[in-house]
Order: structure tokens, then C-alpha cells, then sequence
């Protein structure tokens, strides 16, 4: 489990536990498909109300194909990576809704920069394993 706490923009912080997966799908195709999902879960060692923290929880999807027009592509140039993106977070507690909302709407954009930016930097000058 992984625990994490972000400072709250309106009223108390947030803390969530979640459990996280990552898997290489397994089937015919050529190139690697990845998924990761992270779900709340509850953990022994942070039971829900002793943080000071409001517990907020999540459900979360991330699915990565790997696009190649090539059949033996030699640069990193001819491959892509579709991504799909699903999260379900409540942020416990209460917050106005059009304060989540705008939240949600300038946090968003950040967090798919930021993914694609670290994705980019991590496998930029890592051999292609396929």
C-alpha cells in the first residue's frame, strides 16, 4: 500500500492508501500494452481518522499501447504510445463543487504534461526491447 499526502487547497488535507498494479497484458500482439490501476484500499498501519488527515480515495487506470508502423522500428522516432487515462477521486470530506471542479480543470492538464514529459526523459535513450 501506498500512503500520500497533498496539501488541501480548501479546508483540511487529504491523505489516500491505495494498492498499485502494474502488468504487461499478455496476447497477440507485437508491441507491449501496459496497464497500471491504483485502488483505496485500508492498511493496518494507517487506519482511516488517526492521520489528522481527510481521507480521500481513488480509482485509477492507466492504459499504454505501444504504436509501431514498422515491424522492426530502429529509432525511437517510429514508435508511439496511446495512452488512456481513467480516475475516479473523491476527495473526502466536503469542498464546494465548483472549487473541484476548477481544480480538477487546471490540475488535469499539469498532471498529463508531467506523465508525458517524465515518459519521454525515462525511455528517450533506453534501447527498443522489441
Amino acid at each position: 500500500a501506498v500512503v500520500s499526502t497533498q496539501s488541501g487547497h480548501y479546508g483540511r488535507e487529504r491523505d489516500m492508501v491505495y494498492a498499485s498494479h502494474k502488468q504487461q497484458l499478455e496476447g497477440e500482439e507485437i508491441h507491449p500494452t501496459w496497464i497500471v490501476c491504483n485502488v483505496s484500499c485500508e492498511h493496518p498501519s494507517t487506519p482511516e481518522g488517526t492521520s489528522g488527515y481527510t481521507r480521500a480515495t481513488i480509482e485509477v487506470v492507466l492504459y499504454c499501447q505501444t504504436i509501431c508502423d514498422k515491424p522492426n522500428p530502429t529509432s525511437r522516432s517510429d514508435i508511439k504510445c496511446k495512452v488512456t487515462y481513467s480516475a475516479s477521486v473523491n476527495p473526502g470530506g466536503w469542498a464546494p463543487s465548483a472549487a473541484v471542479r476548477a481544480i480538477s480543470q487546471r490540475e488535469y492538464p499539469k498532471f498529463l504534461k508531467k506523465i508525458s514529459s517524465f515518459t519521454i526523459d525515462h525511455v528517450k535513450k533506453s534501447p527498443i526491447k522489441f
